[in-house]
């Protein structure tokens, strides 16, 4: 007796996602600095000498980190030579910045087959979508995440795409897919993979689930915070076309009003929004300085 189709269209899904699993393994591992510096953001305080011990034990990391802080863009009148000159000549945020952009490099700054990104576009777009993260934690509070875990979840929050980018039909060349059309050629969605790569890595939960939820954050009644923090951040980079054009288009305006809902959900003070974009404007301006290219 022939199977119905729906019992074939279920187990024509679990094939894919199967196929699909087995891809994980060929992603390589976020840089382990990053979760051990993530667990030292947790502490209410941490010196910079702390921030260090956890950075040595990736030399490649810290040379590169150096060489970016060396680069013209930071304008230091003598060479930087130590993780602790870093610091104190360009700033803790600065260096974060770095530290984040050296470490999701090589995973990041790739071509992609079928989702639309110019150049290092996939990049880029994950960068700022960290950036404007921890920004609006900053400015929350007490918000549902770390500013270091909000920027994380910011970072990766397209990570799934990686994977499914070789099963998608480029179709049109647009590049733009739904979630419905990557489960259909991939079993998944970018957001579900994504989180089973994190879990994969051992990401915390909060942030598995913050990138889990980022284009829905009021599922079934619920409300998850930290994928509402994602999903704004992600709208926004995407309004300013960063990483998406070969040029990004800071001076396009942002209508508050569009995201009042999710702002009055986040509990987002009065008044904060825009300013705090205004800032966030001149931080992305110089994203790609955060990068320079391996000799």
């Amino acid at each position: 007796m022939p199977e119905s189709p729906s019992i074939a269209g279920l187990v024509e899904k679990k094939t894919l996602q199967k196929r699909t699993l087995s891809q994980i393994e060929s992603i390589p591992s976020f840089s382990t600095v990053v979760g051990e510096f993530l667990e030292l953001s947790a502490r209410d305080y941490f010196t910079v000498l702390d921030f260090e011990k956890v950075l040595i034990k990736d030399q490649a990391l810290v040379a590169r980190l150096l060489k970016v802080a060396n680069s013209s863009f930071f304008g230091s009148s003598r060479p930087i030579q130590t993780v602790h000159e870093a610091v104190v000549l360009i700033g803790m945020d600065n260096l974060k910045n770095i530290v984040y952009a050296v470490s999701s490099s090589g995973l990041l700054r790739r071509e992609m087959k079928s989702y639309r990104y110019p150049e290092a576009g996939f990049w880029l777009h994950s960068m700022a979508v960290g950036m404007t993260c921890r920004a609006l934690m900053e400015g929350l509070k007490n918000g549902p995440l770390g500013s270091e875990e909000a920027f994380v979840a910011g970072l990766l929050h397209d990570i799934g795409k990686l994977i499914i980018d070789e099963y998608l039909d480029p179709g049109d060349g647009s590049g733009h897919y739904s979630l419905e059309q990557e489960e259909e050629y991939a079993g998944f969605s970018h957001p579900e993979l994504g989180e089973k790569i994190l879990d994969r890595w051992k990401i915390p939960e909060n942030i598995r689930e913050a990138l889990r939820y980022h284009h829905d954050p009021l599922v079934d009644g619920e409300f998850h915070a930290g994928a509402a923090v994602v999903h704004l951040a992600d709208s926004v980079c995407n309004k300013w076309s960063v990483g998406s054009e070969p040029v990004m288009d800071l001076g396009q305006e942002i209508d508050e009003e569009e995201y009042s809902e999710i702002l009055e959900k986040l509990q987002f003070p009065p008044g904060t929004f825009l300013p705090l974009l205004w800032e966030l404007r001149q931080k992305l301006a110089v994203i790609e300085n955060y990068y320079v290219e391996e000799e």
